[in-house]
Protein backbone atom coordinates (compact mmCIF):
# COMPACT_ATOMS: atom_id res chain seq x y z
CA UNK A 1 0.00 0.00 0.00
CA UNK A 2 1.38 3.38 -0.99
CA UNK A 3 1.57 6.38 1.34
CA UNK A 4 -1.24 8.03 -0.65
CA UNK A 5 -3.44 4.93 -0.30
CA UNK A 6 -2.78 4.86 3.46
CA UNK A 7 -3.51 8.59 3.77
CA UNK A 8 -6.85 8.14 1.98
CA UNK A 9 -7.79 5.15 4.17
CA UNK A 10 -6.89 7.10 7.33
CA UNK A 11 -8.91 10.12 6.14
CA UNK A 12 -11.98 8.02 5.35
CA UNK A 13 -11.83 5.86 8.48
CA UNK A 14 -10.71 8.44 11.05
CA UNK A 15 -11.34 12.02 9.95
CA UNK A 16 -14.68 11.25 8.30
CA UNK A 17 -15.88 9.36 11.37
CA UNK A 18 -19.30 10.61 12.51
CA UNK A 19 -18.39 9.64 16.10
CA UNK A 20 -15.69 12.32 15.90
CA UNK A 21 -16.05 15.42 13.67
CA UNK A 22 -17.87 14.36 10.50
CA UNK A 23 -21.55 14.60 9.58
CA UNK A 24 -23.78 12.70 7.19
CA UNK A 25 -24.67 14.71 4.08
CA UNK A 26 -26.21 13.95 0.70
CA UNK A 27 -24.17 14.78 -2.41
CA UNK A 28 -25.97 14.94 -5.76
CA UNK A 29 -23.76 15.18 -8.86
CA UNK A 30 -25.36 17.12 -11.73
CA UNK A 31 -27.62 14.77 -13.71
CA UNK A 32 -27.00 11.84 -11.38
CA UNK A 33 -28.40 10.14 -8.29
CA UNK A 34 -28.08 11.51 -4.76
CA UNK A 35 -25.46 9.74 -2.66
CA UNK A 36 -25.13 9.74 1.15
CA UNK A 37 -21.52 10.46 2.22
CA UNK A 38 -19.68 11.88 5.23
CA UNK A 39 -18.14 15.34 5.43
CA UNK A 40 -16.45 17.81 7.72
CA UNK A 41 -18.83 20.80 7.66
CA UNK A 42 -18.04 24.43 8.50
CA UNK A 43 -21.14 26.59 8.54
CA UNK A 44 -20.42 30.25 7.83
CA UNK A 45 -23.82 31.96 7.95
CA UNK A 46 -24.69 34.99 5.85
CA UNK A 47 -21.80 36.64 4.03
CA UNK A 48 -21.49 39.37 1.43
CA UNK A 49 -21.23 37.63 -1.95
CA UNK A 50 -19.20 40.50 -3.40
CA UNK A 51 -19.26 42.74 -6.48
CA UNK A 52 -20.05 40.05 -9.02
CA UNK A 53 -23.34 39.04 -7.44
CA UNK A 54 -24.57 42.55 -6.70
CA UNK A 55 -23.50 42.59 -3.05
CA UNK A 56 -26.26 40.26 -1.93
CA UNK A 57 -25.98 38.24 1.26
CA UNK A 58 -25.61 34.50 0.76
CA UNK A 59 -25.40 31.61 3.15
CA UNK A 60 -22.11 29.76 2.72
CA UNK A 61 -20.83 26.43 3.97
CA UNK A 62 -17.48 24.75 3.44
CA UNK A 63 -17.20 20.96 3.35
CA UNK A 64 -14.32 18.54 3.13
CA UNK A 65 -15.18 15.19 1.55
CA UNK A 66 -13.28 12.16 0.29
CA UNK A 67 -11.89 12.20 -3.25
CA UNK A 68 -13.11 8.64 -3.71
CA UNK A 69 -15.76 6.96 -5.83
CA UNK A 70 -17.15 4.84 -2.97
CA UNK A 71 -16.89 7.11 0.09
CA UNK A 72 -17.05 10.52 -1.60
CA UNK A 73 -16.92 11.79 -5.18
CA UNK A 74 -14.21 11.78 -7.83
CA UNK A 75 -15.59 14.54 -10.07
CA UNK A 76 -16.95 17.96 -9.11
CA UNK A 77 -19.27 20.06 -11.28
CA UNK A 78 -19.22 23.63 -9.95
CA UNK A 79 -22.67 25.18 -10.23
CA UNK A 80 -24.29 21.85 -11.08
CA UNK A 81 -23.65 19.58 -8.10
CA UNK A 82 -25.75 20.05 -4.96
CA UNK A 83 -25.32 19.09 -1.33
CA UNK A 84 -28.10 18.59 1.22
CA UNK A 85 -27.25 18.95 4.89
CA UNK A 86 -28.73 20.35 8.09
CA UNK A 87 -28.74 24.16 8.18
CA UNK A 88 -27.44 23.77 11.74
CA UNK A 89 -26.66 20.61 13.67
CA UNK A 90 -30.02 18.98 14.40
CA UNK A 91 -31.82 21.45 12.12
CA UNK A 92 -33.79 21.14 8.92
CA UNK A 93 -32.10 19.77 5.79
CA UNK A 94 -31.41 22.44 3.17
CA UNK A 95 -29.81 22.22 -0.26
CA UNK A 96 -26.69 24.12 -1.28
CA UNK A 97 -24.90 24.19 -4.62
CA UNK A 98 -21.18 23.71 -5.11
CA UNK A 99 -19.76 27.06 -6.24
CA UNK A 100 -16.00 26.68 -5.83
CA UNK A 101 -13.27 24.11 -5.31
CA UNK A 102 -11.12 25.57 -2.54
CA UNK A 103 -8.62 22.72 -2.58
CA UNK A 104 -8.16 19.29 -4.11
CA UNK A 105 -5.71 16.51 -3.47
CA UNK A 106 -5.75 12.78 -4.16
CA UNK A 107 -7.31 12.26 -0.70
CA UNK A 108 -9.99 14.95 -0.41
CA UNK A 109 -11.96 17.87 -1.83
CA UNK A 110 -12.49 21.15 0.04
CA UNK A 111 -15.60 22.79 -1.43
CA UNK A 112 -17.47 26.07 -0.98
CA UNK A 113 -21.26 25.79 -1.05
CA UNK A 114 -23.87 28.55 -1.33
CA UNK A 115 -27.59 28.57 -0.81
Amino acid sequence: MSFQDQAKADFINNVLNTDECAEDITYTPKGSTAKPIKAIVERKGLLNAGEVSGRILVEQVEIIIANDSEYGVEEINKGGDTVSLPERIGGDIVTFRVVHILNQCPVSWHLLLER
